[in-house]
């Protein structure tokens, strides 16, 4: 028994042969046409700008709330 044989490289071209079926090619395994797919970006939009934005926003209705909550506990207490 040869080295080839065993390895089945040989083995998987005489199963196509025996079957009478071309063997798949490199070409018909990437039929797909990349270009005609549409962008990552556009199909999967990420939404890295809206929580920025939403993260962004809440502090600083966080900072004003702290800055309100101080003026008033300051004015009603101090006197």
């Amino acid at each position: 028994m040869s080295r080839r044989s065993r390895s089945g490289s040989s083995s998987r071209q005489e199963h196509y042969q025996l079957e009478g079926t071309a063997e798949p090619s490199a070409s018909s395994l990437e039929s797909t046409d990349v270009s005609a797919l549409p962008p990552r970006r556009k199909k999967h939009p990420s939404s890295a700008q809206k929580v920025t934005k939403w993260y962004y926003n809440l502090i600083v209705v966080l900072f004003l709330g702290l800055v309100a909550g101080l003026f008033y506990y300051g004015i009603k207490y101090t006197q």
